[in-house]
């Protein structure tokens, strides 16, 4: 039988931003310009998200970004060092940007992750799930965290770390109430700046790159710390096969056409690496 296709729609997500340390912002009000080291969203994108995160009391900032032509000041939401962070993912496929792309790279997209190359061969890497800051406001949309270069070798790290952490809570957690592996967007992902580090090929920059911030050893009592609201697991339920097509589209999209992906990018990290 040839079976009848449903359209897939593709959820537009909201564009989360990490800051490296080279990155210059100031607080709203403020004349001087300092080095940055965070996560943010840009003001001004998403009515709903601009009005749930100013009752929430979170800060603004202006942060300048280097365009061609001249230096750009645009106004986001500060949301801290560190944000916790419920990725919708299988995980990765691979140990390495490489080794995910090539033969697996449809099995990365399947997976819900964003992954290809570039412009002169640098990598674009993305994953979506959503902020913990955003669900306990009772806004659980989709957040887009995008990266590119050296720092999509971070991202996947990041997810690899994530991995071993729901390995650990299959083991740890109620087989009677939960009897399916734990997936990724069953536990919050705590995320924030890791050291520094010196990057680039002959004249090198430091940066400070995030990292996965779950501790070495795990137990019960963590894992039940960083276990999903039941508003989460619908959400993922709901925005899964969203998230595939999305990583499909993402791994075919060509960056030399305009893909509109100058705000889904990590600021300044990403041309320095590969």
């Amino acid at each position: 039988m040839i079976g009848r296709n449903r359209v897939q729609v593709v959820t537009e997500a909201i564009t989360l931003q990490y800051a490296n340390g080279k990155s210059m912002a100031r607080p709203i009000g403020s004349k001087r310009f300092t080095p940055y080291i965070g996560f943010h969203i840009e003001v001004g994108r998403d009515d709903e998200l601009d009005a749930r995160l100013g009752i929430a009391g979170i800060p603004q900032i202006e942060i300048k970004h280097q365009r061609q032509g001249g230096a750009e000041i645009v106004r986001h939401w500060a949301l801290g060092e560190t944000i916790l962070f419920y990725p919708v993912t299988s995980g990765p496929v691979a140990q390495t940007v490489a080794g995910s792309l090539g033969r697996n790279a449809a099995a990365t997209a399947a997976a819900g992750i964003g992954l290809r190359w570039g412009i002169n061969d640098r990598s674009r890497m993305a994953v979506r799930g959503y902020l913990d800051l955003l669900v306990r406001v009772e806004m659980a949309r989709l957040v887009q965290l995008s990266v590119r270069s050296r720092m999509s070798d971070v991202l996947l790290n990041v997810l690899l770390d994530h991995g071993r952490v729901c390995e650990a809570a299959d083991h740890l957690i109620d087989r009677s109430s939960h009897p399916d592996l734990v997936t990724f967007h069953e536990l919050a992902l705590p995320l924030g700046p890791g050291e520094e580090e010196e990057w680039g090929k002959g004249e090198t920059t430091t940066v400070v790159p995030f990292k996965s911030l779950h501790p070495t050893q795990v137990d019960g009592d963590y894992i039940q710390r960083i276990w999903r609201p039941e508003s989460v697991h619908q959400a993922a339920l709901r925005d899964w096969a969203g998230i595939q097509a999305w990583a499909s589209e993402y791994a075919l999209q060509n960056d030399e056409r305009g893909s509109g992906e100058r705000n889904e990018v990590v600021e300044t990290s990403h041309e320095i690496g590969r």
